[in-house]
This record gives structure tokens, C-alpha cells and sequence, in this order.
């Protein structure tokens, strides 16, 4: 019996309306007043004999762990297959909305006038899902059979770890440009991108799944809206290979990894402001890209599998001084404290704040959190799904031991509860990630990666 895969995409606009509270920032009012670029969701099914996969690429900051399970399982529902067959997958672009509450305000804390503090818009979380769901439909309606390629080469141009070694032997997360006390970078990047391409047998492109590493902060703080680098050069690809072929880009492990190279030089230039450093780097990604095409190659296609295990991973208890102070900031400041005359930005104590307190009842609730390691296997090529934001050595890791011959892994996937996943090493440093970003125990990174390593291989056994 000869074997046949299917593939199927669609595009769907997920862009918010105006008034939208933008995410990717700590107690800052950013309500839409400008779209510079729509924001879509860009799905792809895979069917092989009786198995189906669906990897779904969103231009969106995140999505927090109910609102992803439950829109899984409804996706699953249609596909008639399993919620771990589908992997939905969040770009976190800093322009753009978040999919579920930062602040779940257990205590009541927030007034309802001041509700943009927790981070969302219901509203758009229900046209976010609705969307996705009629996409998944449109998707299984457009089923043909597909062979597969693959392509990768190196940039380093677009990408800087983000964490510096100062002299007084403290980690910086963003210094200064060329401070002088800067010692060194704490960390690699993961220089190179890849294409994994699905065309018909008339040589027609039907998708393709994109993967870099780098942080999408170009619109950050600001009140516009954009897919940032992931979702306009999805677009700029597309149309390179024919705009029919929906295209999804896979941001990776970019915890620590940004667009700003604290030292370079130019980056003083104002060349170099956050709208041009955006241009600047989707000309290089555009070029990047073309070359991508040029070197495609088929591949494998068979087996089409997937694994999915749960790591029941502790969350990091705050200490009780850190639980005592936050009663005691909230008790004498019930309402926010601002930092502005316009009521539009709150100190990021009083937020962090709200948000032990959440902490606190979580754990009571739960104390381990729901690590899931989600990978699919296409044929030669592995893709790799992780909740929050791990940092880069994670994937470089899976890169050099897993036997996959090609791997495509993906941060922000189902789930962005869970913070940065910092190493070992950085958590003794310290820094931003650490300090206030990170949720789980420590070697949390270190766990997740051998367990996402066992199980690359025995798929590929």
C-alpha cells in the first residue's frame, strides 16, 4: 500500500479591534489606536492514513493554560483525534494582544474600571477563539496530497543574547548600549532558520512552517499593533511562494534572546530606533528567506507520529516575607499606585503585588504545574512544542543530541503560564528572567530537555 499525506492550511484574521489592551508589559495601559499590520493564525493540518496533526502559528503575545486546553479540545473534537495531536503556538509579539488574564485577581483587589491591569480583553479571547476554530474547519476542507522539503541556513545578524555579565559579576538584562561595565554575554543565540515546506504533486505550495529565535519587542511599549518579525515574514514568504501557500512561522526558544545588540556601537544611531531596527531586520529575513527557498530539498515524509508526555513540574514558592510584604504594599495602597498623571502606568510593585497573591493561591490549589512536552514527528524533520519562554541553550542542546535529522522547536506553545525557564546557571547569575519572570523550581530547563530528548529519540528509533 503506497502512503499519502494530506496537508491542509488556512488563514484566519485574529486582528483586534481598537481599544484592545495590548500585552507583553507589566501594568501599563496600551489600548489599540493604530494597526500597522493585521494579525492572523495560520493553520495547518497534517493527515497520514487514520493520523492527523494541527500546528497552529498565532501573531499573539500569549495564551494562558484553560483558554488553550479547552480550545485543544474543541479543535480535536473537529479533527476527530486527540488534544495532544494539536499545537497551538503563540509568536509573543510585543504588539499585540494576549489570549487570557496576566492577573487572575484571586483577592478582588483590581476595581472594575482598572480591569486592563490584569492584561486582557474577553472580547478578543472569544473572537481569538472563534476565529481559530472556523480556520481548523476551512483547513480539513482543503486536504491534498503532499510531498515534503526542507531547507536551513545561518543568520546572525538578527538576533543578540540579551544578558550581560557586569563587572561587579551581576547579570543585566538589557544594560545600558556599550556600557562600560558591560564584562561579557552571558549566553549563545541559535543563529539559524529553516523551512518546512508542503507542496502538492504539481509542484504547488500549500505550506510551510518558518523557525527563527529572537524576541518580537519592536513595538514595545507602544500603542500600535503588529505581527512583529514572525508574522511579516510569514507574509513576505508566502508571497514569494505564491500567496495561496499559507506560511506559519515557529519563534523558538528565545527567553534571552532579542533584537537589540547592547554592544554594538550603531545601535546608539538613531537608525537604529525600534521602527527602523524592525525594517532593518526583516531585510535581512526577506533575504534569508529567498534563500531558504533556493535550497529546499525533498525530504522524508513517513512516519507522520507524535508524543506528548506531562512533567508535573513545582511551581517556586514565594517566601512568606515576599507573601507578607505584598499584604502589607496592598493593605496601605489599595489602589494602585501610578506613576503618571493620566492614571496610565502603575508601579510594578504594587502589580507584582497582585500577583503573589495569585501565586500563593495557585499553589494552594496546585502545586505542580502541567509541563507539557509535545513533539511531532514529519517524516526526517522533528517539531518541538514547550510552554513559556525557555532560554536558547535549551534548544542548541536538543539540536546537538537528538537524533532528529531537522529540528523545528517552538516557545509559547498551548500554554505561557509558566514563565522563563532559565538554566541553572543563569538562575545563580540572576537578572530579569530570573528575579521576576521566572515561575517554576530550579533545573526545570535541565528536566524538560533531557525528557524532550528521550523522547525525540524513541520516535526516531
Amino acid at each position: 500500500m503506497k502512503h499519502i499525506i494530506s496537508v491542509g492550511a488556512a488563514k484566519v484574521d485574529i486582528t483586534p479591534e481598537y481599544g484592545t489592551q495590548l500585552g507583553g508589559d507589566i501594568g501599563r495601559y496600551r489600548p489599540v489606536e493604530e494597526i500597522r499590520d493585521r494579525l492572523y493564525a495560520r493553520i495547518i493540518v497534517i493527515k497520514a492514513n487514520n493520523k492527523k496533526l494541527c500546528l497552529i502559528t498565532c501573531d499573539t503575545d500569549c495564551i494562558i493554560y484553560e483558554i488553550g486546553q479547552e480550545l485543544r479540545k474543541t479543535i480535536a473534537e473537529q479533527l476527530k483525534a486527540e488534544p495532544e495531536d494539536v499545537m497551538l503556538h503563540c509568536s509573543q509579539s510585543h504588539s499585540s494582544p494576549r489570549v487570557g488574564p496576566f492577573l487572575l485577581d484571586h483577592c478582588n483587589i483590581i476595581a472594575p474600571k482598572l480591569k486592563w491591569v490584569c492584561g486582557d480583553t474577553p472580547a478578543y479571547n472569544d473572537l481569538f477563539v472563534s476565529e481559530i476554530v472556523k480556520g481548523v474547519k476551512k483547513a480539513m476542507n482543503q486536504l491534498v496530497p503532499v510531498r515534503v522539503k526542507f531547507a536551513r541556513t545561518i543568520d546572525n545578524r538578527c538576533a543578540s543574547n540579551r544578558r550581560y555579565v557586569m563587572r561587579d559579576g551581576r547579570v543585566k538584562t538589557h544594560p545600558a548600549n556599550c556600557d562600560e561595565n558591560i564584562l561579557y554575554c552571558e549566553g549563545p543565540i541559535d543563529p539559524e532558520a529553516s523551512l518546512l515546506l508542503f507542496e502538492d504533486f504539481n509542484s504547488r505550495p500549500v505550506a510551510g512552517i518558518l523557525h527563527y529565535t529572537c524576541h518580537p519587542i519592536h513595538g514595545y511599549p507602544k500603542r500600535y499593533v503588529s505581527a512583529d518579525w514572525p508574522g511579516i515574514w510569514s507574509e513576505s514568504v508566502s508571497r514569494k511562494l505564491g500567496n495561496d501557500c499559507v506560511v506559519g512561522c515557529l519563534n523558538g526558544f528565545c527567553g534571552n534572546i532579542s533584537p537589540r545588540d547592547h554592544s554594538n556601537p550603531d545601535h546608539r544611531n538613531p537608525d537604529y530606533s525600534n521602527d527602523i531596527s524592525l525594517d532593518l531586520m526583516l531585510k535581512h529575513l526577506d533575504s534569508t528567506g529567498q534563500k531558504l527557498i533556493d535550497n529546499l530539498q525533498a525530504v522524508n515524509a513517513f512516519p507522520i507520529m507524535r508524543s506528548s508526555h506531562i512533567m508535573n513540574i513545582p511551581w517556586e514558592r514565594p517566601p512568606k516575607k515576599t507573601i507578607s510584604n505584598a499584604k502589607e504594599l496592598l493593605k496601605e495602597h489599595p489602589m494602585p499606585i501610578f506613576l503618571d498623571s493620566r492614571n496610565e502606568r502603575i508601579s510594578w510593585d504594587w502589580v507584582l503585588a497582585v500577583r503573589d497573591l495569585d501565586k500563593q493561591h495557585i499553589i494552594e490549589s496546585d502545586p505542580d504545574y502541567k509541563f507539557e512536552i509535545q513533539v511531532f514527528r514529519i517524516g526526517e524533520a522533528a517539531v518541538i512544542g514547550w510552554p513559556g519562554e525557555p532560554f536558547v541553550e535549551a534548544q542548541l542542546d536538543l539540536k546537538l543530541r537528538a537524533k532528529a535529522k531537522y529540528l523545528l522547536a517552538g516557545h509559547e506553545c498551548n500554554s505561557g503560564d509558566c514563565g522563563y525557564l532559565p538554566t541553572k546557571k543563569a538562575i545563580k547569575n540572576g537578572g530579569y528572567e530570573v528575579s521576576i519572570g521566572r515561575k517554576l523550581i530550579a533545573g526545570t530547563l535541565e528536566k524538560a530537555t533531557e525528557k524532550t530528548i528521550e523522547t525525540i529519540n524513541e520516535l526516531f528509533n
